[in-house]
């Protein structure tokens, strides 16, 4: 796929307007401004190339109407492949999540598959667009701010009747450790005070003990069973997450100071990333 083709047809509205961002540099095009001073009913196109950032803005009134094409290369002569002759898999495919056409009937296709996590489980996206997003903001409050793929993805699964919802996921790094950490704990909001004692508890064991959070893994390959704050001392229970963005890459990271308290005083920090996650049925359940 090299790129995309957009169709707009002449429908009344206002709003819009598809804003392409490369390299520092920004287009709007105002299709509607466009077919409106047309003597007779025109349609407007635009194609751009698959590494070119959009977004649709906000149609403030009337209905936008659009075709989008997806733009192949492919051997002359020859006949394009669709990838309904192939067993899918969640580490296997990924949808272009900047193409709300192509993301759709991705997910579509692969959730009419009985080898699509057959077990079902959880999918989950790193955010990635930047959010005015502090300790005190009400986390599913963000949701009418999502932009880009980011709405593309929330909007494709509730259309496919799935449920997105918005976690916080914290993580913790100590100062000598620079490695990026393998898990974390889910949460359903974002913790608005989150200095704890420290003296009395790590700020782990009260997410999960005293607030109901659930031990995740931050990336693929990786299982939410291993991690060290799952077991009697803290909980049996884990969540495990099917990424198809990378955690480790989040805009909206919040950071906070944490101390424990043990042997001697550790310093380290308190990281945390909202992100979408949709719950999968079983294939037994979904066909």
């Amino acid at each position: 796929m090299l790129g995309s083709l957009v169709i707009v047809y002449p429908t009344p509205h206002q709003g819009g307007e598809l804003v392409l961002r490369h390299k520092g540099r920004e287009w709007a095009f105002d299709a509607n401004a466009l077919t409106s001073l047309q003597p007779s009913p025109s349609l407007a196109y635009v194609a751009f190339y698959s590494d070119i950032e959009h977004e649709v803005l906000k149609v403030t009134s009337g209905s936008r109407v659009t075709l989008t094409y997806n733009l192949y290369l492919v051997p002359h002569g020859s006949t394009p492949q669709t990838p309904a002759s192939s067993n899918p898999s969640a580490a296997s495919v990924k949808p272009n999540l900047k193409d709300t056409v192509n993301f759709q009937a991705t997910l579509r296709w692969l959730l009419k598959s009985p080898e699509f996590m057959p077990e079902g489980g959880t999918l989950a996206f790193n955010l990635a667009h930047l959010y005015p997003v502090t300790f005190d903001t009400e986390l599913q409050e963000m949701i009418a701010y999502l932009k880009g793929e980011d709405l593309h993805v929330y909007q494709s699964c509730r259309e496919l009747e799935l449920e997105p919802v918005l976690r916080m996921i914290y993580s913790q790094r100590w100062k000598w450790d620079e490695h990026r950490p393998s898990h974390g704990v889910m949460m359903e909001v974002i913790i608005e005070n989150p200095r704890y004692d420290y003296e009395q508890t790590e700020y782990v064991n009260h997410l999960i003990e005293e607030l109901g959070g659930v031990p995740v893994n931050l990336y693929n390959g990786v299982l939410a069973r291993d991690s060290n704050w799952n077991g009697d001392y803290l909980t049996e229970s884990y969540e495990q997450l099917t990424w198809l963005t990378d955690f480790a890459e989040s805009a909206n990271e919040l950071k906070d100071l944490a101390l424990a308290y043990g042997n001697e005083v550790t310093v380290g920090f308190v990281y945390c990333s909202p992100c979408l996650t949709v719950h999968i049925e079983p294939a037994s359940d979904r066909l």
